[in-house]
């Protein structure tokens, strides 16, 4: 009997340690593949390294469009900031040529670090897509770097630690908004002190979140995470305690530019979510027929992700929820484009896309505990949303070149 419990009681420790050794690795050494496609060598001129050379080539794109076709307006715009003077929003305005029927706003950067291939796909839609023939009743607004303090600094959120695309409504009653499911995860992701890489905590951290997931199901924990915040200034998808100072500026330029137009229709681009190399069409919960039928037809034969699977969250302070407000007058179509990048739709790629977020956002609030590891959580943080790869950014033009041209002849078409 004695015999039996020993061997029982080595076989429990070896599984237990199987399991920890496959969750170590599989989760320390995780990195979704590539789309299979031929790298487009044409494709990576769009990508630049830094906010200040991404804005510089949007400006020339800009440039470049106002010498072909009637009226461009170029501008700029100075977001305040405590510690940088040089934060500007920059707007390209197109105007429709003959009768102004259809304005189409075109946004990057919400969340700043996003804002490397929003701005590439921005710049390429000028540079490839856009023709004099679209412009007809079809005005364009392309915005670049709408959270440009996160562009520069390679962050997410605003100067305030705000992220924008929980900041945006036109009533100050958001900022009362509560979030339970949140405040109970509060200690797995925001913890406090500097950044261990090495910790146990943080190479085991799919063992705290399947933890977690043995109480609550994927779905209510990424819509607990996701939803939006506003307790935790310091804590991550915090949405603020006031509006930041873009959103007003924002609004003066989308009425002002509006005025003359019956619809407007905002693509606003976005990266992290999803399948790897995969574009995902991906609005907020929306309940007008009219709108998601016209939307469909828009973009018709691509999978629009309505809020009715298991993977879907929902959010508050929407920036593109914001826009249908603002413009209540309009007849109004949200949609954003989500460029995959960890494979979140898979709960390893979410956890890990978790981790990455929960480490930047540690370390931004109470730093590293060493350069290596403060180099190793920026190196992922940027990798999640502005893959280096270039089979990925080739698959990422290539989609939303194709996607974009058919979404402006049936926006034209309606």
């Amino acid at each position: 009997m004695k015999k039996f419990l020993k061997i029982l009681v080595l076989v429990i420790v070896l599984l237990v340690a199987g399991v920890l050794g496959y969750t170590y690795i599989s989760f320390n050494y995780y990195a979704p593949n590539d789309p299979e496609i031929e790298v487009d060598p044409s494709s990576q001129q769009y990508f630049q390294d830094s906010y200040v050379e991404c804005r510089s080539a949007f400006r020339f794109q800009a440039n470049k469009l106002s010498t072909k076709i009637d009226s461009v307006q170029i501008f700029s715009r100075i977001v305040p900031s405590k510690t940088d003077d040089d934060l500007t929003l920059d707007f390209c305005y197109v105007p429709a040529q003959k009768e102004t029927k259809k304005l189409l706003i075109l946004t990057s950067g919400t969340h700043g670090v996003e804002g490397f291939v929003g701005s590439a796909v921005q710049k390429m839609f000028m540079n490839e897509v856009l023709t004099v023939e679209m412009l007809d009743n079809v005005g364009i607004l392309f915005v670049h770097g709408i959270n440009p303090f996160g562009f520069k600094y390679v962050r997410r959120v605003t100067e305030n630690n705000v992220d924008f695309n929980r900041n945006c409504d036109t009533n100050k009653s958001l900022f009362s908004s509560k979030n339970s499911g949140y405040n109970d995860l509060y200690t797995m992701l925001n913890p406090e002190g500097k950044v261990n890489t090495k910790s146990l905590k943080n190479k085991f951290f799919l063992v705290v979140a399947i933890d977690k997931l043995l109480q609550e199901s994927m779905a209510s924990l990424r819509q607990a995470i996701l939803q939006g915040q506003y307790e935790h200034k310091k804590g991550l998808y915090f949405g603020g305690d006031n509006f930041e100072p873009q959103l007003a500026i924002l609004g003066e330029v989308f009425k002002k530019i509006s005025l003359d137009y019956e619809s407007v229709f905002n693509i606003d681009l976005h990266t992290g979510y999803g399948e790897r190399g995969t574009c995902h069409l991906f609005p907020n919960p929306i309940d007008d027929s009219k709108v998601k039928s016209t939307l469909e037809n828009i973009f018709d034969g691509y999978q629009i992700n309505w809020g009715d699977s298991d993977d879907f969250y929902t959010i508050n302070g929407s920036f593109t929820d914001y826009i249908g407000k603002l413009l209540s007058d309009k007849f109004y179509l949200p949609m954003l484009f989500e460029y995959g990048t960890l494979n979140s739709q898979t709960t390893i790629g979410s956890v890990k896309s978790l981790h990455n977020m929960v480490l930047e956002n540690q370390g931004a609030q109470f730093g590293y505990k060493s350069t290596s590891d403060s180099l190793k959580v920026k190196h992922s943080f940027m990798e999640m949303y502005n893959p280096s790869s270039e089979k990925w950014r080739t698959k990422i033009m290539i989609d939303s070149k194709a996607i974009l041209i058919q979404a402006m002849k049936n926006y034209d078409d309606l």
